[in-house]
């Protein structure tokens, strides 16, 4: 277990290393947020079955494309969507839910969980910050997931935002510009 933890944490500081670098997003393609957010759901339905989390998706559109590098996008969803559920409660939900408007795509994760303290939230895109609450269970991490979230979606043009009521739960609010209907690839051309 210590060396899957010491792991994670040469791998968080790699993905740090090189978006300090400006070279994490190595390629600007559509990336269809709605099939990534599935793939990530389905691959963490085992860890929601174990801490008693139903994981739910609200994505009406049949697509939610977005510009941007599918393997970044995917490791922005994948630590909001981990982090729901590890900081979320027994019998708790996680839904997200996806929608179009004004030329972006906007993604919230919303979780019924702990929730966050007021004064914590200012400091939750800071490299290393933990919350600790009194009585909360030990959830495994580094502190660098939302860094690094925060900084995919800058990257990527987007805007990262919190909200979160302590003992009610929270909802994170991915806002990416949406993929542009005039850079739709015609018959037979790739984007």
């Amino acid at each position: 277990v210590r060396t899957d933890e010491l792991r994670r944490i040469i791998d968080y500081w790699l993905t740090l290393a090189e978006l300090e670098g400006g070279t994490l997003a190595r390629q600007r393609v559509r990336v269809d947020v709605k099939d990534v957010v599935a793939r990530t759901a389905a691959a963490y339905e085992t860890l929601a079955a174990q801490n008693e989390v139903t994981l739910g998706l609200e994505m009406p559109d049949p697509a939610y494309p977005v510009r941007g590098d599918p393997t970044c996008i995917g490791v922005l969803f994948d630590n909001l969507v981990t982090n729901a559920i590890k900081y979320n409660r027994p019998g708790g939900r996680v839904c997200v839910r996806a929608e179009q408007q004004h030329g972006e795509v906007v993604i919230e994760v919303a979780d019924t969980g702990i929730g966050i303290p007021q004064a914590a939230l200012a400091f939750l895109f800071d490299e290393f910050y933990r919350v600790r609450q009194p009585g909360q269970r030990k959830v495994e991490g580094t502190g660098l997931g939302l860094p690094i979230c925060r900084r995919i979606a800058t990257e990527h043009g987007g805007v990262i935002e919190v909200e979160s009521t302590e003992g009610t739960g929270s909802t994170v609010r991915v806002r990416l510009p949406a993929y542009p209907e005039s850079d739709t690839p015609e018959p037979g051309r790739h984007a």
